[in-house]
Parts: structure tokens; C-alpha cells; sequence
């Protein structure tokens, strides 16, 4: 009956630990769909269901939710992010320097196969241009045509990209200039990418998948859009916890925590249990 009680015990507190724990971690880590970082980052916090996680991006003022089946990167990505290697980042202050200087908050890949990529990024707007949905329809399209004609062509000795389709689409209320860009660059590597801009709390942002693959897919532009319909454009206030020194540290305390205290639990338990065993 003791031993009956004493497994029990163990259970129960075991769950507690756990559950503290992973509480703990939670605000914290990096989301990557792998059980070994939760689903805040920086500039971002999320909430997560069981389909998707959301990402409040404070410093573009956008929430966007991801679906839980893919892998996401942040600004705050940390060393023990399993899926790191999916990506080819050896050194993860390389991947936040890259993601920084442009200005990309959020990177999303497949979990098995990384045949695209998708980049949420942002700045803030130029200070001639005002919200698009405030906008009226003249002033939306003018603006439309000078953005492709801008953008249409572009060749340098790095790169040529080349814009094959565009269009004005309204998704969840808010308008977005989206383009179909093929990109070859001077290794004869051809990209295609499909991007949603749009200019909203006073910020310039970008949705853009890419794929090195034969073409996009009707199924990896499907997904692009989804992501796209859930942004939300609104004030959002950054987190003192929102760095990646923070993330970085508490990751690794936290990771090194759980099996120490685990071990002492039960060498506790188990010590208590054999003096009480003599005792009788």
C-alpha cells in the first residue's frame, strides 16, 4: 500500500514540476514546433492553441497567427532550437544579425521538407504615404502602379528580378499590393516569390514567400494567404523579456533546471521512503 502511495505521490509531483516548468519557459523561447522551445520571441508574444500560434509583433505593430504544423523563427531565436540546421544557420547570432538587418521579425518554414520559406518583415513607412485603408480607391491604385513600376525590373551585378504578375487584393479588411517576382541571381539560381505589401499604423509591411523549387505551388501561395488573412493591424506594446540575451539565458537555466530538480526529487522520495522502510 505504501509503495502504492509513494508512486502516486512521485506522479503527482512530477506533473506539477512539468507543468510548472514548461509555464516558466513558456514566455520565453523560441516557437519551433518541436516540444523544445515555446512560442514567444522577440518582439512577439504568442498565444497558442491547437491549431495555431499567434505572434504579436510589437515592433511593426502586426499579430499574425501561424499554424502549428509549421516552423517559426524570431529575432529571438535561440542555440538550442532544433530546427535550426533545417535553415542552414550554424551560428544562431548569425541568423538574428540576418534577420535584423532585414528587418525580417518572423521566418516560417515546413517542419519535414523546406521546399519555401516564409518572411514577415517590416520598417517604418516612408512619410509620404498614409495607411491603405485609408486610402480611397484613385489614390490606391495610382499608388499601386507606381509601387510595379518601381519595382518592376531590377538587375545589378548580385541579382535580376523581375515582377511577372500583380494585383490589389483586400484580405480581412485590409488592402495589400501583391506581386509575383521571379529572381535569378548571377549563380544561375532562379527564386520565385509571391509578396503582400501594405502600409498600415504607419509601418511598411511584408509578406513573402520564396521557393528555389521549379515554380510556387497553388498550395504555397493557399498558404501565404492564410497566413496573411489572420494580420491584424494594432498598437502593441514590446516586452522588457523580448531580447535575446533574456531568451538565451533563461533557455539554457531552464533547460539545465529540469532534470536536476527531477533527480533531487526522487533521491529525496526515495531516501525518505527507505528510512521510513527501517523504521517499520
Amino acid at each position: 500500500m505504501y509503495k502504492k502511495n509513494k508512486f502516486i505521490l512521485l506522479t503527482v509531483l512530477f506533473t506539477v514540476l512539468v507543468f510548472t516548468i514548461t509555464s516558466m519557459i513558456k514566455p520565453v523561447l523560441v516557437h519551433a514546433n518541436d516540444n523544445t522551445s515555446s512560442a514567444n520571441a522577440e518582439n512577439s508574444s504568442t498565444e497558442s492553441s491547437n491549431q495555431y500560434s499567434t505572434f504579436n509583433l510589437a515592433d511593426i505593430d502586426v499579430a499574425v497567427r501561424v499554424p502549428n504544423d509549421l516552423v517559426t523563427f524570431t529575432q529571438n531565436v535561440t542555440s538550442n532550437n532544433s530546427y535550426l540546421e533545417k535553415i542552414g544557420a550554424e551560428d544562431v547570432e548569425q541568423l538574428r544579425a540576418l534577420m535584423k538587418v532585414n528587418n525580417v521579425y518572423l521566418e516560417i518554414i515546413p517542419k519535414d521538407e523546406v521546399i519555401y520559406e516564409i518572411l514577415v518583415s517590416g520598417k517604418d513607412a516612408p512619410n509620404n504615404y498614409i495607411n491603405f485603408n485609408e486610402m480611397d480607391n484613385n489614390t490606391l491604385e495610382s499608388q499601386f502602379q507606381h509601387y510595379v513600376d518601381t519595382w518592376a525590373n531590377i538587375a545589378n551585378d548580385s541579382v535580376t528580378e523581375t515582377i511577372t504578375n500583380s494585383f490589389i487584393d483586400t484580405l480581412n479588411g485590409t488592402h495589400y499590393y501583391v506581386t509575383d517576382i521571379t529572381s535569378v541571381a548571377n549563380n544561375d539560381v532562379t527564386i520565385y516569390v509571391r509578396k503582400y505589401y501594405t502600409i498600415m499604423q504607419g509601418k511598411a509591411v511584408s509578406f513573402a514567400i520564396q521557393t528555389n523549387q521549379s515554380e510556387l505551388t497553388q498550395a504555397m501561395k493557399n498558404q501565404l494567404k492564410e497566413i496573411v488573412s489572420t494580420a491584424e493591424y494594432k498598437e502593441i506594446k514590446k516586452s522588457w523579456r523580448d531580447t535575446p540575451f533574456y531568451t538565451e539565458i533563461l533557455s539554457t537555466v531552464l533547460s539545465l533546471l529540469l532534470p536536476i530538480v527531477i533527480l533531487s526529487l526522487i533521491t529525496y522520495l526515495t531516501i525518505r521512503a527507505s528510512k521510513r522502510k527501517r523504521r517499520m
